[in-house]
């Protein structure tokens, strides 16, 4: 198990037995120059040009919108070169974290949450193409090690990061949080405020679909944060929400079992991924967190 480059010198996880967790995308460095170079559609090429009016028009909004900025690329790609949407997407993400810059951190700053294993991505994708990403926040997570603020950068992080994956561009992304025996001392750190800003950076600040939210091993002391919870959430989230406790059939039934671990019902024979060797992968797309955060609103935004 070891990271290893392919020919086209694209950086991915060897498990071995021929599973692989890969971007199919190069690090930082040679991935920007590679984009500088693309050669754009008629088609891109006018979207791109409407988004740099769009965000002209923005007081106190600093983006470099031209072909280099991959954030900006791939937006447009998610949303078909329709350049309204993607920027106002992009826009919302930006004036949420004006609001709430607690959250902007380099991935130096949060690895260890990858280190410890509490948020990592799984080899295969299912049967539509979707990513499968999982969040662990159960007893394993301890507040006074890695703060609420710390775990939720690494879940916006991962939002950043999984916008580089092509599959998951074009077919979005399913979640599986796992909180075995949440206990008080996990919950009391879910405010209100930080609650929606959870739910915001998940919905709201990546052009990534999240196709399902599926919580496993819950128990009732998590039934009850759920409660509170949802109403954070919009109409359309909670409708893809799904609590599966520890009933593997109900999770199969949205994921294919081929694509999941033994420990969720399913039939994967790759091994779990080292947290430190997933935390050595993703420090190769670090620049691309770096280049996100450089960006942003300098001043108040005006009102949409």
């Amino acid at each position: 198990m070891s990271v290893q480059h392919d020919e086209n010198n694209h950086p991915y996880i060897d498990l071995g037995g021929g599973f692989a967790i890969r971007f199919n995308r190069a690090a930082f460095e040679e991935d920007k120059r590679s984009l500088i170079a693309d050669a754009l559609s008629d088609e891109t090429a006018s979207a791109l040009a409407e988004f740099r009016r769009i965000a002209e028009s923005k007081p106190n909004l600093n983006l470099v919108v031209d072909q280099s900025n991959w954030t900006v690329m791939v937006y447009l790609r998610c949303y078909e070169n329709d350049a309204e949407k993607a920027f106002a997407l992009l826009d919302h993400g930006y004036r949420l974290l004006y609001r709430e810059p607690t959250y902007v951190m380099p991935y130096a700053k949060i690895r260890h949450v990858y280190e410890q294993g509490f948020i990592r991505y799984l080899p295969e994708c299912d049967d539509d193409g979707a990513l499968i990403v999982v969040v662990e926040m159960g007893s394993r997570w301890d507040p006074s090690k890695i703060s609420m603020i710390e775990f939720m950068t690494a879940i916006r992080i991962s939002g950043i990061l999984t916008m580089l994956h092509p599959s998951a561009q074009k077919n979005g992304c399913r979640v599986i949080f796992d909180v075995e025996e949440l206990s008080m001392r996990q919950i009391s750190h879910f405010s209100p405020r930080v609650s929606n800003v959870l739910f915001d950076l998940i919905e709201n600040c990546t052009p990534i679909l999240t196709k399902g939210m599926h919580t496993v091993n819950n128990g009732i002391m998590y039934n009850v944060l759920f409660a509170i919870l949802k109403q954070f959430m919009s109409k359309g989230m909670r409708q893809r929400c799904y609590m599966h406790g520890k009933d593997w059939k109900s999770l199969a039934k949205h994921i294919n079992p081929r694509c999941l671990p033994p420990r969720y019902g399913g039939t994967l024979a790759a091994p779990d991924c080292d947290g430190k060797l997933m935390a050595d992968y993703l420090e190769n797309y670090a620049g691309f967190v770096d280049e996100y955060n450089s960006f942003g609103y300098t001043g108040t935004p005006d009102p949409k």
